[in-house]
């Protein structure tokens, strides 16, 4: 056990992104919309297609945990030799951290132009 979460660790550290360095957040904290002045220029139907455009990037692809092969996989590896599930299970968290902070920027801007659009009372009639 104690080989299989080194080696998760390990494998964390070698797949983390090399650059400035981020403060780890574990959980989402609010944001305050960010309304800049291009936003004031735009549109109603201008807001409406940024937010169209934007909903597909909070879609998550990445299969659950019973529909996920390399889970199946790892799971039966794991029977053979333990550290393969611990070394699967540890990226696939991994995996899941980064598709959050992928998803987190486009779902922030989608508050921001709901929140314009909402104060310029848009397709109201």
């Amino acid at each position: 056990m104690w080989r299989a979460t080194k080696a998760g660790l390990l494998l964390l550290v070698l797949l983390a992104p090399i650059g400035q360095p981020q403060a780890i957040q574990l959980f989402r904290t609010p944001v305050a919309p960010q309304i800049s002045s291009r936003d004031l220029t735009m549109s109603c139907v201008q807001l409406e297609r940024e937010l169209v455009a934007l909903t597909p990037l909070t879609y998550s692809y990445k299969p659950g945990f019973y529909n996920n092969p390399y889970q199946g996989g790892a799971i039966f590896l794991g029977t053979v030799g333990s550290p393969y599930f611990y070394l699967y299970s540890v990226y696939d968290y991994y995996l899941d951290y980064r598709e959050k902070a992928r998803i987190q920027p486009a779902e922030n801007r989608i508050e921001t132009l709901r929140r314009l659009k909402a104060d310029r009372h848009c397709f109201e009639s």
